[in-house]
């Protein structure tokens, strides 16, 4: 779908206001898209990125699992819902999400990172290592991440 010229300058404009904090200003700006375009698969995005911004963790979600559900081959997609879903629910909510994203995305070293950190905070340890060496793997720059990311703490 092709956005009109005005849906894409607000587009824009919550672009900019997102990347400066201010949420809220990005929130008015998608508000006001027109009905036909505020299902728009960018217009999603962004809103997704506006929920996440303002810790808004329900609405991220569902956010989130439309864009699986239409785009369930973007990984990025399932992180993010991951993400909402482990501060809006649960670890166990998340790590779940990121199983059923795995399935999809096998290669993806950032749901790999993800798993270690979830499995480490859960005190699956052996598990949550085993995520970490294959996301080391397929990207050796996690390897200095995981040195500084508290949720790995557990693995020493």
């Amino acid at each position: 779908m092709n956005l009109s010229p005005a849906t894409a300058r607000r587009l824009s404009y919550a672009e900019g206001f997102l990347a400066l904090g201010l949420a809220a200003e990005a929130a008015e700006e998608l508000a006001g898209v027109s009905p036909a375009e505020a299902d728009a698969t960018p217009v999603l995005r962004l809103r997704l990125g506006v929920e996440i911004a303002r810790a808004a963790w329900g609405s991220a979600a569902d956010l989130a699992q439309r864009l699986c559900d239409r785009e369930p081959l973007d990984a990025g997609h399932w992180i993010q819902r991951a993400y909402a879903a482990r501060r809006g629910a649960s670890l166990e909510a998340a790590r779940e999400i990121l199983w059923r994203g795995l399935a999809l995305h096998p290669r993806d070293a950032t749901i790999h990172f993800n798993l270690a950190c979830y499995e480490a905070q859960l005190g699956h340890l052996d598990i949550a290592r085993a995520y970490l060496a294959t996301a080391v793997r397929l990207d050796p720059d996690f390897a200095a991440l995981a040195k500084t990311d508290p949720d790995l703490t557990p693995l020493g």
